[in-house]
């Protein structure tokens, strides 16, 4: 993978080669923590654990408080709007750049185009070949790269602050101007099939994608953003040329900056660099509704020795900007978030059934899935299955206990700094704040709303957000050994993949685009 492509979740790591022991520690907002620390010493969480109190989880005795700097909106003439973060502690900046471009807008038939025009976007402009994208980033010390998810697509970057012009410069290039190259495309479009077909051997992927189409149906997140091999087989440079015109344009777009720049000069070069992007919005989808499920299960076989069955549980779940979010993602963290959780402790330490199983959203912008996640042994699938739905149960039918809520609650509060530790790590939770049409205060007052989570709070989400009568379930596994297991269990009815459903791109058990359920984990 070429240094301009990286995908983003490397990005933060990639700056300039002097600033990567930096950057772990870079533009920080501030996190106190207790009282001040002695000079030249870092503050430490006490733990409040003492002798003979080894079998309970030490509780932090403060949490750190997120402090966000202000967050500073203007609009270029071309329409675009700009977020900015002032951090200034170190020369650097990040730049991430939301546009109404995903997988969402994929045409009907033709799965994976946001995410192949984002891909090759990097690959050639109008000016620039891909190497000389690559030698120019590479020669300032910056990084860039494209990408689309089912609700948008990015283009962000991080670069030195004296270099941010000339990031700017390629910025604007690779937005404006991509060329779509034919023989970078049909590179590409190689890569993405090879990719398709590497996921066919991969449990997870396949328990994913049949999940998805079982779950969403023809709801527009119902099918795999990657697309399928044969879509991408079928796929035209033209296919993605009218689709940047058509989804890539300045209104309905925003741009959030996060380091070492002043507001005032920000803006005028910010004018000069992307004062040739213009475009009206682009068309928007009506909200459509998920409709009810029926309970129902899926076994896909697995050829070969299959010690392990994969398996993926779905309730309908909630949407990004719900008010339940942060209620539901304890209650989600009690159930299967961690160590501490109830599925590791009593199907992992207790029972022996698993290595690792889980419990997670997946909320986006219009729908969501409350989803167990996880591979368990084949010879116990069953008692597996059936220990994870009794858990379920629990936590829906009586109250948590103040410490298991506690715990649950600092493992969030906990973990959140780190996120916010670099320019890119802020930006891109910013970025979050923009495609999910969440308030400025959203990070400051998340710790707050957190903490304010209780019991009955843990309950009521549990009771609307886990519904095991609309329970949708697929696993990757040897039908033969799991199915008998799975009798008199509370699945809905149990169908069996055809071989040739394999891949997770044709039918499930025979019957493509039936449409019968909408999400995707």
């Amino acid at each position: 993978m070429s240094a301009k492509a990286r995908p983003p979740e490397a990005m933060a790591h990639a700056v300039a080669s002097l600033c990567v022991v930096l950057a772990a520690c870079a533009s920080a907002p501030s996190v106190r923590s207790g009282p001040p620390a002695p000079a030249g010493e870092a503050p430490v969480l006490a733990l409040t654990v003492k002798p003979g109190d080894r079998d309970k989880v030490p509780l932090p005795t403060s949490l750190p408080v997120l402090k966000l700097p202000e967050q500073q909106h203007f609009v270029l003439a071309n329409g675009l709007k700009v977020r900015l973060v002032e951090v200034h502690k170190l020369p650097i900046l990040s730049l991430y750049l939301v546009v109404d471009a995903g997988a969402i807008h994929d045409p009907s038939g033709a799965p994976g185009l946001a995410s192949m025009t984002a891909a090759m976007m990097t690959e050639g402009t109008v000016r620039r070949s891909a190497t000389r994208i690559s030698d120019d980033l590479g020669f300032i010390g910056a990084n860039l790269a494209a990408g689309a998810g089912f609700d948008s697509a990015s283009l962000s970057g991080s670069v030195l602050s004296a270099h941010l012009e000339e990031l700017l410069d390629l910025f604007a290039d690779v937005l404006v101007n991509p060329s779509f190259p034919e023989p970078d495309f049909a590179r590409v479009q190689d890569q993405r099939l090879v990719t398709l077909l590497e996921q066919r051997d991969q449990p997870r992927m396949l328990a994913s994608k049949a999940f998805q189409k079982l779950y969403f149906g023809e709801h527009p997140y119902g099918h795999w953003p990657q697309g399928t091999s044969g879509s991408v087989r079928a796929m035209r440079r033209e296919d993605l040329v009218r689709f940047h015109a058509e989804r890539w344009r300045p209104k309905g777009s925003e741009l959030v900056v996060v380091g070492d720049v002043r507001a005032a000069d920000l803006k005028r070069k910010l004018d000069r660099a992307l004062g040739s992007w213009v475009g009206a919005p682009p068309p928007s989808v009506p909200p459509l509704a998920r409709p009810p499920a029926a309970r129902q299960a899926l076994l896909i076989p697995k050829p070969g020795p299959t010690p392990q069955a994969f398996i993926i549980m779905g309730m309908p779940g909630y949407v990004r900007s719900s008010a339940d979010y942060v209620p539901a993602e304890v209650a989600l963290q009690i159930l299967g978030g961690g160590s501490a959780s109830r599925f590791f402790r009593d199907l992992r330490e207790k029972e022996g059934y698993t290595y690792g199983i889980f419990a997670h959203a997946e909320s986006r912008k219009l729908a969501g899935a409350s989803l167990i996640v996880g591979s368990v042994k084949t010879e116990v699938t069953g008692a597996a299955t059936r220990g994870l739905i009794a858990e379920v149960e629990s936590l829906r039918q009586a109250p948590v206990s103040e410490d298991e809520l506690s715990v649950a609650r600092n493992a969030l509060l906990l973990s959140l700094p780190a996120e916010f530790s670099t320019t890119f790590g802020i930006a891109g939770k910013l970025g979050e704040e923009v495609v999910y049409g969440l308030p400025d205060d959203y990070w400051d007052a998340y710790a707050a709303r957190v903490a304010k989570v209780s019991a009955e709070d843990v309950q009521r989400a549990a009771q609307q957000y886990l519904d095991l009568g609309q329970l949708i379930t697929v696993m990757v596994c040897d039908p033969a050994v799991v199915r008998p297991q799975l009798e008199g269990l509370p699945l809905g009815a149990i169908e069996v993949q055809s071989p040739q459903g394999a891949s997770g791109e044709t039918a499930l058990g025979g019957r493509a685009g039936t449409g019968r359920r909408p999400r995707s984990p």
